[in-house]
């Protein structure tokens, strides 16, 4: 199978571009570098770069796509907490500065003329 890859790159490229073949050599450094930027162990980029199996690459891409699913309803609960906290904190000021408001009385305030 023949990888391709577009002449022109870029928002402006037309989508029917003419390809021009890409070599293994430029196909594996391709995917390495993705493979980095989603954050694979390296490990674990040398067995799918060296894989001779294509079951074996899905699979090798399937556990890591499920532990970055992981990770992001990891870090998707930890914001929810933290939008709690913060959100009632912010709600407790508001209602404490809110009754000082109220427990005020214009006659008793410091800059109310006395007479």
């Amino acid at each position: 199978m023949q990888t391709y890859v577009r002449r022109r790159s870029g928002p402006d490229a037309p989508a029917d571009a003419p390809r021009s073949p890409m070599n293994a050599t430029a196909e594996r450094i391709r995917a390495a570098g993705t493979l980095r930027r989603a954050e694979m162990p390296r490990a674990e980029i040398r067995a799918v770069l060296a894989a001779d199996d294509p079951e074996i690459v899905r699979r090798y891409l399937e556990l890591h796509r499920e532990r970055l699913e992981e990770r992001m309803a990891a870090h998707r609960r930890e914001l929810d907490v933290l939008a709690c906290s913060l959100t009632e904190l912010l709600e407790a000021r508001d209602r404490r500065t809110e009754r000082r408001r109220r427990g005020r009385r214009p006659d008793l305030d410091s800059t109310a003329e006395v007479g």
